[in-house]
């Protein structure tokens, strides 16, 4: 049993991972909040549009330097 310790990787990296792949589903989320939105604008008329989207893609970038940020650190 000894044999294997160095091959079973550490709960950090399991938790490095899982982190990881969490972060993705969120761009994916935040994408798809994006495509919502647009089709949102295209369906209705409320008069703040632009601010929406500009809301959405601001989510979206944040999501992705978040993302990064944990590559950096993790």
């Amino acid at each position: 049993m000894e044999n294997f310790e160095g091959i079973a990787p550490s709960v950090f990296t399991i938790v490095k991972i899982a982190v990881w792949i969490f972060l993705l589903l969120y761009i994916l989320f935040a994408g798809v909040v994006i495509k919502q939105i647009r089709v949102m604008t295209e369906t209705l008329e409320v008069g703040f549009e632009k601010q929406i989207k500009v809301l959405g893609i601001v989510h979206f970038l944040l999501a992705v330097i978040v993302f990064l940020l944990s590559l950096v650190v993790l």
